[in-house]
């Protein structure tokens, strides 16, 4: 949308979702993305991916460590690398 049609209050409320699961996940669920690679975690690395291709400057990774070094090497993966969008 273009920024004159954006409500910031709204947009905030929906990054912190995010960044709530993304604390989830950090804190609750790595030995489950770490077991595997199946629906959970494809789903996850899309998610991740899709936040890198249009919310980069909200640096999702700040703060999570672990699941910053989990989606390193998952979006390094051939099956998810030929994949991702250009850039």
């Amino acid at each position: 949308r273009p920024e004159e049609a954006r409500f910031a209050p709204w947009v905030e409320g929906q990054w912190l979702k995010i960044a709530r699961a993304l604390d989830a996940l950090e804190t609750r669920h790595m030995a489950t993305l770490d077991q595997g690679f199946g629906a959970a975690q494809i789903a996850t690395a899309c998610a991740l991916g899709y936040l890198d291709f249009r919310l980069a400057p909200r640096d999702w990774r700040a703060g999570r460590p672990q699941l910053a070094a989990w989606a390193k090497a998952a979006l390094l993966r051939p099956s998810l690398a030929e994949s991702a969008p250009p850039g």
